[in-house]
């Protein structure tokens, strides 16, 4: 089973209304809720490891959840914090810039023990997925990372940052923390851009071996229309193009990217890194880029079902 811990929250995406004017629309999102979202539309056991609030943001997440048949802990549901929102505003080619409003919502108030306690009550987790606002929160981040340095038994780790530098208050101490659930990591995806956000003076090979040298297994980078690469500690690296589609917007694309990863993983019962060959990783990137194309097709993250994709 595939355990998702992060945020979920509601994008408010930008539109035009019925009288021209820009409005925002309301959309169950956040790296966590969409990751799940697309890997269990593909047809994985998934669970989500956070926090809902009780108010109508939570419940309307809640019912998403649900309706994509992700599992939720009943003891991390209709909690009394509310609700973290996050702003997107799309450009004319459908890429997004976000503002979040974070302080006091549910993703700041998961603690390391409720995590421990999840994973230990679930042991069919063998995949977690690790990200994006919540791990650059300082305050949550910190939880996820005791967590992990205190876990009995660590499932194969996948760690997608998602940098979000809106969120990030000290990027040095953020970037600490990074490279160290990087080095107990055995996945890394992470976008071009992230890549030059964590490592600013650093070529893409530089900046690659450092995640590496860190302790992560492979490595996953995302570039837009220019298509996905993956690099392996044992050497190996294998690239595959972008499928092209007309864009709607990009919003989750990345999101169903590592759904995908953790879908294909999950399905060949690759737990241990070392079984990954480069005719495996080729295979999966396909898979991924394959959804992640569907996904871009359509408004806001709506990642497709199993049966979508043609390969």
């Amino acid at each position: 089973m595939i355990g998702i811990l992060g945020e979920a929250l509601i994008d408010f995406i930008s539109g035009i209304g019925a009288d021209g004017k820009e409005c925002y629309y309301p959309y169950s999102g956040g790296c966590a809720l969409n990751a799940a979202t697309a890997a269990a539309r593909l047809g994985s056991k998934v669970l989500y490891i956070g926090k809902l609030s009780r108010d109508m943001f939570g419940r309307k997440m809640q019912s998403h959840f649900l309706e994509n048949n992700v599992r939720l802990k009943k003891s991390l549901c209709s909690v009394e914090e509310n609700s973290m929102i996050g702003f997107a505003k799309l450009d004319s080619a459908g890429a997004a810039s976000y503002v979040f409003y974070s302080m006091g919502t549910t993703p700041t108030v998961l603690t390391k023990e409720e995590i421990i306690n999840v994973l230990e009550e679930e042991p069919e987790v063998d995949f977690l997925h690790i990200g994006s606002v919540a791990l650059a929160l300082d305050i949550s981040g910190e939880q996820i990372r005791e967590a992990l340095l205190q876990l009995p038994a660590r499932p194969f780790v996948f760690l997608d940052p998602n940098v979000r530098p809106t969120v990030i208050v000290d990027f040095e101490t953020y970037r600490r923390r990074l490279l160290e659930v990087a080095s107990l990591s055995q996945l890394i995806k992470l976008s071009h851009e992230d890549l030059q956000l964590m490592f600013p003076y650093a070529s893409e090979q530089e900046g690659v071996q450092s995640l590496l040298k860190a302790g992560a297994g492979h490595v996953v980078l995302t570039r837009g229309k220019d298509g996905l690469t993956w690099f392996a500690s044992s050497g190996f690296s294998c690239h595959v193009d972008a499928v092209d589609v007309k864009v709607v917007d990009t919003v989750g694309a990345g999101d169903t990217v590592s759904g995908a990863l953790l879908t294909f993983l999950q399905e060949h019962s690759l737990q241990d890194p070392s079984a990954i060959t480069a005719e495996l990783a080729e295979e999966a990137l396909e898979f991924a880029s394959s959804a992640a194309a569907i996904t871009c097709s359509r408004k806001g993250c709506d990642p497709p079902w199993r049966q979508d994709i043609k390969l």
